[in-house]
Formats: C-alpha cells, structure tokens, sequence
C-alpha cells in the first residue's frame, strides 16, 4: 500500500505527508486486523493470532478495538514525528481504536543537550543546552534523572537562548511538567512532553518497550538461531541487492554466526554498563545467552518450547535484562500488536528489511504499514544566500579561473594579453580539429592558455580577491541559512501558533473515516 517512491521529505514550511491517503487508513487496518488474527502459522506451543491476541489484551486490554502504533524514543522530537501522533489519534478517533506510542526507552542516547535556535547579532545561531546524565553506550532506561538545580539550569538557559520567543512556545509547559513529575527520567520525558501535546487536547496511549516487549518471538528466534539468523541475512542480502546498497554493514550489518554461538537482534543490559549485543548457543537440552563474550545464563530447551521462559527472557536473565533492536521491535509490534503501525519516512523504508524477513521466516505477507512526517520552521531570520546561490558563486569563480576573459573589463593593458588568448585558443581549436592525434601539439597549447588565464587574473588580481570574497561570505552565511531552515527541531520549542496551524494541516478525524 505504501509507495515507497513517492516517500520523501515534505519540502515547504507547513507540508504534511500522509501515506496512504487518510481515507484508507481504516481499511488497512482492518484488512491486518482480520489477517493477523486469524493467522495460524506455528509459534512455539500456540499460533502467532493467538499470542497476537494475548499480547494485546495484556497491553491494551481488548483485542477487538483497532490499534494504531508508532513510536519513537523519549527524546526531544520534532515536528515531524509528532505529526505522527497526531494522525494516529485522529485515525483512532475515527475507528473507535486507540493510538499507542511505543516509548523507546531500549535505546541508546546520541546526545544529552537541546538544540534551542536563537538569534545573535540579527544572525539565526545554536545553542546547546544540556539535559540528563548520559553513559557511553547506556540506554534511557538506564539513565540517571537530572537534579531540581540541574533542571533549573536548564530551563533559565533555555529562556536566555530563546528570549521573548520563550513566552509564546511549549517550553514552559515542558519544563514545568518536567520539573513536577514523578518516576524515573523516561517517565518524566514522557509526562513533559504529554503536558505540551494536552494543551492541543492530543493524546496517545505510552507503553514503554522495556516494560511490555513481548518474548514469545525471541523464545522462537532462540529456539531457531540458525534459521532465524539465515532468514534475517538473507533478508539483507535481497534488500542490498535490490536498492543497490553497498557495503556489508549498511544499512545495518548482518548477524554474525561464529560455528554454534549465533547473534539475535536483541540487547543485553544491566545496571549503567554499555549494552552488549545477544548471543546464543544451543547444546543439547541448554541454549547458553552471551552478552558479548560473557555468559549470563542458560535456559532449557523443553521449557522454552513449551513457552515457559518467555518472561525468563525478558525480564532478566540474572542482573541481565534483554531488549529488542529496531527491526526486532517493529516486527513485534506489526505482527502481535498493530493493526496499523504508523511510520516517518526513514523507518518506513528501514521496515522493507522486516518485510523481507517476516515473507521469509514466517512466510507471511507483510502488513500494511502508513507513513507520516511534516516540516515545520521556526521563525528565525533567513538569510539571501542559499545552497543553490553559493553553488552559482562557485561556479562564478571557477569560470573566472577557466575563462576570465568573460569578466574581465577589456582596457588598453589587457589587450595585449587578451589577444593572445585568442590566438591561443584558436590554435587549440585547429589541433583539435586537425591533428587531433598529436598529444604533445595540443597539451602545450592548452598549456599557453593556461599560462595568459594566470597572467589575466594577476592583473586584475582586485576582481579575483572580490569574488573570492564574495564566495567565502556566502560560504559563512550558510550556516544561520541551514539554521533558519532546519526542520528537526524540538517542537516545544516553536511558536504555539505555528503548532497549531501544523494541526490544522493534518486531517481531521473526519478525513480517515471511510
């Protein structure tokens, strides 16, 4: 259902890209709903409808309303993925469904400041401001949460960056939600950012992975490592080839198998060490659980093939938690608990990798999937110069290496050296056309243009410096350009007015109704 071609980022201030259209929504939910469950393909000591049916009812309590699922990590999103939320909710509204957010708590910070635009000197700057306590290669689940004077510090610093724009943002909503509630720190990211989207009376449902992901899928990729890691890089090998990727590690590397110990899509974590990827090794009755190269437990065959050690997996093994990788996570959720799983642009293309697997491992067609994303500014002063105008700059000045007759004014003291120039080319011209064989003829004339080019521009070595002045400007000035026109911003921190009219570009309920 989803074109994967016509996938790209709205362009303009205000776009909303919503794939499929709203009015079809509906339908392929229902069309999952229906497929998935009643699908009896074998899952450990059940069928993959009926854990389907219990994954559900354990995380919405029903499973006959349909769900629409997205997700994202608790940090600080843009625009684009909250319009995500918004469509969800409004898609739900529609069917009597719910809109399920999965916190993606399992994952593992890139940064731990906020990006908050300002503007210096007329110019549109960043500053970085820091939030949280990161460990290198800790998950957010594992994070520490930040102190009442560290939370402090960050509000007043982002009020000094943002100045009077500060009043008229989300941002005090966000911080005052973030310094009032309770929890770990993901509960609190997430508490925050529910108070800014309740005052656009939106609301999803949060579910945080470490606190619901399911294990019955990763009890039968234990079961079946060599299989399961066969399909998985086959799978990578079929989307490589077909879009042309290069490169055994990109988009993602495949699963190593070294003899009988073979790698899972899944984390190991504990306490604030670094996760560490899930090996698995079968030898008889016992299948042994590597975090990395350290053994961390062993389970019984008999009593994951009964499904008994689904939790076992999950919850711990020892002081040792596991957690699913992207792919593991939207496979999951598409096959035992979406009826629609709403994608931006990148996961939407990333998941083509789990439809290959689910088609290969399972033998099951893909569910549908929707994508949504939108591009929103912030107000910010854009300045006149723009890639495409450096990039006509660049060729400018390169042209007037190449060909300074063009822009240079011909007064008495070049004429001389221009008319050598002509003489010049034109004798390269009649190499060219007659003696196009004698390499050494026409290198050397080549060579004399060469030559009157350099003389030209150190005459006129005025134009040269002012042009390349010129460039280099240009150059600088891209900077508060790109800035003005980022689109990935925390969307707290835009005008609520400008918020709103983003909501007013996403369909209404009304408009996924069939």
């Amino acid at each position: 259902m989803l074109d994967f071609d016509h996938l790209s980022t709205p362009a303009s201030h205000g776009d909303v890209l919503i794939v499929p259209e709203p009015g079809r929504w509906i339908e392929a939910a229902h069309a999952n709903h229906d497929f998935l469950g009643g699908c009896d393909v074998p899952l450990l000591n059940s069928t993959l409808s009926a854990w389907r049916r219990l994954t559900r009812e354990a995380i919405c309590g029903d499973d006959g309303a349909l769900i629409f699922v997205l997700g994202h990590q608790p940090e600080f999103i843009h625009p684009g993925v909250w319009a995500k939320h918004v469509a969800a909710v409004r898609a739900a509204a529609a069917a009597g469904g719910v809109a399920l957010n999965l916190v993606v708590d399992n994952d593992a910070p890139k940064s731990g400041t906020l990006s908050v635009p300002c503007v210096d000197d007329g110019r549109a700057a960043v500053r970085r401001v820091p939030l949280g306590r990161l460990s290198a290669g800790c998950t957010y689940e594992q994070m520490v949460s930040a102190s009442p004077a560290e939370l402090d510090h960050f509000e007043a610093s982002v009020r000094r960056a943002m100045g009077e724009r500060y009043e008229a943002s989300g941002m005090p909503t966000y911080a005052s939600a973030l310094g009032s509630s309770q929890g770990d720190w993901v509960d609190r990211l997430v508490e925050a950012r529910r108070a800014v989207e309740a005052t656009f009376e939106v609301e999803v449902v949060d579910r945080r992975v470490s606190q619901v992901w399911c294990g019955p899928l990763l009890v039968d990729w234990v079961l079946h490592a060599e299989r399961f890691a066969a399909s998985y890089n086959r799978s990578l090998a079929d989307y490589r080839e077909r879009y042309r990727v290069r490169g055994a590690q990109r988009p993602i590397p495949d699963l190593r198998v070294a003899g009988r110990r073979i790698e899972l899509p899944v984390w190991a974590i504990r306490n604030l060490e670094p996760r560490c990827r899930l090996y698995v090794e079968a030898e008889g009755e016992v299948v042994r659980c590597y975090a990395g190269e350290r053994l961390i437990g062993e389970l019984g065959r008999r009593a994951l093939e009964a499904g008994e050690d689904c939790s076992a997996l999950v919850d711990g093994l020892g002081d040792w938690q596991v957690r699913p990788r992207a792919l593991a996570l939207t496979m999951w959720a598409r096959l035992l608990l979406a009826d629609l799983f709403v994608h931006g642009i990148g996961g939407a293309k990333y998941d083509r990798i789990s439809d290959l697997i689910l088609a290969d491992y399972y033998g099951v067609k893909p569910p549908h999937m929707a994508c949504v994303s939108a591009t929103l500014h912030l107000d910010l002063p854009v300045p006149r110069t723009t890639p495409a105008s450096v990039r006509g700059l660049r060729r400018g000045v390169r042209d007037l290496e190449y060909n300074p007759q063009r822009h240079l004014d011909a007064d008495a003291s070049l004429g001389p050296l221009l008319a050598r120039r002509r003489a010049a080319v034109k004798d390269a011209i009649r190499l060219r056309e007659e003696d196009a064989g004698n390499r050494p003829a026409r290198s050397a004339a080549f060579g004399r243009i060469r030559t009157i080019n350099a003389a030209l521009l150190a005459a006129r070595a005025d134009v040269v410096a002012r042009r390349q002045e010129e460039l280099d400007q240009s150059v600088r000035d891209l900077e508060p350009y790109r800035i003005a026109q980022g689109r990935e911003y925390f969307f707290a921190l835009y005008d609520r007015s400008r918020l709103a009219a983003m909501l007013e570009a996403i369909p209404q309920a009304r408009d996924f109704r069939v």
